[in-house]
């Protein structure tokens, strides 16, 4: 058996196909190709057009939903965790006492004297940074002490 195709017909065909798929001839026998049996497919309708994709009012406003929702949250998020930094007055406190340095004493002997108890090594990164100290301090220079000790 061998078929004589006018057209290349696809190869899986739909439930309903855009095709006739008849034989040409009643008797089974196509002209000039010596068999019986010979089927031949005509395709009488034209081939369909590319369509584009067109997308509906409702599914413009679900494709703008989807967009605009994340964004939406985002910027609640923002707003309601940016007011948790609001500056008082009640915890600064200037509770600290001035010592004058002498002649040789450093900042250790400083600490040594004034928290005998607490560890000097504190002491003195807390007298740095109260009083923003870099370097050597001199004799006769103000320190702050801050009122813990």
């Amino acid at each position: 058996m061998s078929a004589v195709l006018a057209f290349t017909a696809p190869i899986h065909r739909p439930l309903e196909p855009d095709y006739i798929d008849e034989p040409c001839s009643s008797i089974g026998n196509v002209r000039g190709s010596g068999h019986t049996n010979n089927v031949t497919y005509v395709n009488f309708l034209p081939a369909a057009a590319p369509t584009r994709l067109r997308i509906t009012t409702r599914g413009r406003r679900v494709l703008i939903g989807l967009v605009a929702l994340p964004l939406v949250i985002a910027a609640l998020a923002a707003a309601l965790n940016s007011g948790g930094a609001v500056a008082t007055g009640e915890g600064a406190s200037n509770d600290f006492t001035y010592v004058t340095i002498s002649e040789g004493e450093n900042l250790w002997q400083l600490a040594q004297e004034i928290a005998p108890n607490a560890d000097p090594r504190d002491v003195v990164a807390e007298i740095v940074s109260l009083n923003q100290l870099q370097g050597e301090i001199q004799a006769g220079q103000k320190i702050a002490i801050p009122a813990g000790y």
